[in-house]
């Protein structure tokens, strides 16, 4: 038989005949090319079980995230609310602080005055800042910083002082609890009277004072006022 025939005749057997063309290809093959495809298919299947299940891990991430960002959103929401919440109360406070601070002025200085600094001056009246603006003015002008400080005292008291019968102005500032940095703002205050050669005090007057402005007030630095009463009074006397 001639190879050509022989080939072709092998051939159609191959492909009529599936169980000759396994048995062939068990001989011609080895067994471990064989199985890759069943191989294959199996890691395919993991594969694509792996995936599935990233895929569900994924989504419980995002779920896990949105949730989480909710979380925040209300966490921020009771913070603003509650910044909110006390930022009124701290306007009510300041308002009542401020309400405070008028009684003491109307109560120490309005009312009390002469009782307050009877004391050490004569002829005590409380005068507004137009008034020691204009008598500042006269003297020489104020700078606009100048008069903007003036106007901003809480209250001005003036008199007789009777250690040497000179006039005296006192630059009060009001405060329940009196810091030194009351005593610096009336310290200023009173400078720029005392630059036009009047003959002013810095006063500091409230409920309680803090150490350093009591030891400014012990060194004459300032007068202090607690509770209507003279404590240190060496820079009116």
């Amino acid at each position: 038989m001639a190879r050509s025939e022989f080939a072709e005749q092998f051939a159609d057997l191959v492909e009529q005949d599936e169980a000759y063309r396994e048995r062939i290809q068990r001989a011609l093959i080895p067994r471990e090319l064989l199985l890759l495809p069943e191989a294959f298919a199996r890691f395919q299947a993991r594969v694509e079980e792996r995936f599935t299940q990233v895929d569900q891990e994924i989504a419980n991430v995002r779920a896990e995230m949105r949730e989480g960002f909710a979380r925040v959103d209300e966490q921020f929401a009771e913070v603003r609310a509650e910044q909110q919440r006390q930022a009124a109360e701290q306007r009510r406070q300041a308002n009542d602080i401020a309400k405070l601070k008028g009684f003491v002025l109307e109560l120490i200085f309005d009312r009390r005055a002469p009782a307050v600094f009877g004391r050490y001056w004569r002829r005590v009246k409380v005068v507004p800042a137009t008034e020691i603006c204009e008598l500042a003015e006269s003297i020489q002008p104020l700078t606009p910083e100048e008069e903007e400080s003036l106007y901003r005292a809480d209250a001005y008291v003036m008199g007789v002082r009777k250690s040497d019968g000179r006039e005296i102005i006192g630059v009060v500032e009001v405060s329940w609890m009196v810091d030194i940095g009351d005593v610096e703002r009336a310290q200023r205050r009173a400078e720029v009277l005392t630059k036009r050669g009047l003959l002013a005090v810095p006063i500091v007057a409230g409920g309680e004072a803090t150490q350093t402005a009591e030891q400014a007030a012990q060194q004459g630095e300032c007068a202090l006022l607690i509770n209507g009463t003279f404590k240190y009074p060496s820079a009116v006397s």
